[in-house]
């Protein structure tokens, strides 16, 4: 390895290492093949390095890795279930050409270098399928690099492995039941918001009711949702006018991105259940926003059952998590039943080990005493005493009253929940809410 930070131990009592294994990048996933024999000398400068950059970012789980050009090079910086670790530094040359030849396999245009791009590549590591996007945003240094790697085979897709509650998914039938009103999902960046989003149309029992998507769903796969025949021609109002005519129950719509599309969404949403996600960094600011967007309490009163939020947080390695018995005190202020006998935490480290313990890696989750992330969620229900608040006072403050009132589902109560199962850690809660 050219950067002396992407080889891996073969496992803790052999300080050998072993040669990273390459990715193998596919094309874009547009479809259209990249221009390679066009671009030798960017090849040959740019698709090995970019390739051990990548690899490297794969083989530590890592969900992010950015390159931000800064004087002389590129900075590097790895996102690993939520958390910032180190990534490599490049020189600028070597920067610029990971860059480009990233850009080139992504179908993007290498000439553009003032404006926003966005693209992704169809790759394999280790015989599982990826998908890499890249992001590209112009700074006054170069272009921000920024690779989000997503694992096909092992991404979360079915409601319970994404977070969601037996208790959740039946609120989410009931309300889908009723074929009517909007059911949005909200989130900030890298929040799963779209993970979540698929959850929830899959919490819908798609044996009972017509679930139709409207939109192409990429690489994600939900059994039973009919993907519904779109028109180029047609615009958003057209096309679910007519999946709600061909008797769908619910339609699964686009992402919500502007003012009229959420006039468009609320609206139709008297005739059928319509779910679609859409940017708010949580439930109370996402119910906000769709008043703000239409411009009518009433709309939103009216025609929206639900807004769901989530937020990421790390679980537990199996491996290595350690049960403790839980003071009662702790218990009764927390809200967990004083019956709970066990709660977990990660293991100890080594410089807390009392005299003649000892201590033994854990190849599962290098000692990080975390792996993976799980989702904790929110939901506000339209009820009647939020219908008025909506219509009359629809302040924050008021709508979290009312949320308290109807002893809705908030992210601390469901945070809570994930402890109690042995999800995740009291300490780890604690972390995420104060992030």
């Amino acid at each position: 390895m050219i950067f002396g930070f992407g080889k891996k131990k073969q496992d803790a009592d052999d300080d050998r290492d072993e040669e990273l294994e390459l990715i193998t990048f596919q094309g874009p996933v547009s479809g259209s093949p990249p221009k390679l024999n066009d671009n030798p000398g960017l090849v040959r400068a740019g698709l090995v390095p970019a390739k051990e950059i990548v690899s490297d970012a794969v083989s530590r789980d890592a969900q992010l890795l950015r390159l931000d050009p800064k004087g002389a090079g590129y900075l590097g910086m790895m996102m690993v279930d939520g958390m910032k670790y180190p990534g490599p530094r490049l020189q600028k040359q070597q920067g610029n050409a990971v860059t480009q030849i990233l850009k080139l396999l992504a179908g993007l245009n290498i000439q553009e270098r003032k404006r926003p791009q966005r693209g992704s590549i169809k790759a394999e590591y280790e015989g599982q399928p990826y998908e890499i996007s890249i992001d590209i945003t112009p700074t006054p240094n170069g272009e921000r690099l920024s690779i989000y790697i997503i694992n096909l085979k092992t991404r979360p897709n079915k409601p319970d492995e994404i977070g969601i509650s037996e208790e959740l998914k039946e609120k989410i039938r009931e309300i889908a039941g009723t074929r009517e009103g909007f059911i949005g999902v909200c989130g900030g960046p890298r929040s799963g918001l779209t993970t979540s989003t698929v959850g929830v149309v899959r919490s819908v029992d798609a044996y009972v009711y017509g679930v139709y998507s409207i939109f192409d769903t990429g690489t994600w796969d939900i059994p039973y949702v009919t993907e519904f025949e779109r028109e180029a021609e047609h615009d958003l109002e057209t096309t679910i006018a007519r999946c709600q005519r061909s008797e769908a129950d619910v339609v699964y719509a686009p992402p919500i991105k502007s003012e009229e599309d959420a006039k468009v969404i609320l609206e139709a949403a008297s005739k059928s259940a319509l779910i679609a996600e859409f940017p708010a960094k949580d439930a109370v600011s996402g119910l906000l926003q769709l008043i703000k967007w239409t411009g009518s309490q009433e709309l939103v009163a009216s025609n929206v059952n639900a807004i769901i939020t989530s937020k990421l947080i790390r679980k537990l390695c199996p491996s290595c998590k350690q049960a403790y018995a839980p003071n009662p005190k702790l218990l009764a202020k927390i809200g967990l039943p004083k019956e709970t006998k066990a709660l977990y935490r990660h293991r100890v480290q080594p410089q807390e080990l009392q005299k003649g313990e000892t201590w033994d890696s854990c190849p599962k989750c290098q000692d990080v005493g975390y792996q993976g992330q799980v989702a904790m969620f929110e939901l506000i229900e339209m009820t009647e005493g939020m219908e008025e608040v909506i219509r009359t006072k629809p302040s924050p403050d008021a709508i979290r009253a009312q949320m308290k009132k109807d002893d809705m589902l908030t992210l601390q109560k469901d945070g809570l929940r994930l402890v109690e199962e042995g999800i995740t850690s009291l300490e780890e809660l604690q972390r995420t809410f104060k992030s």
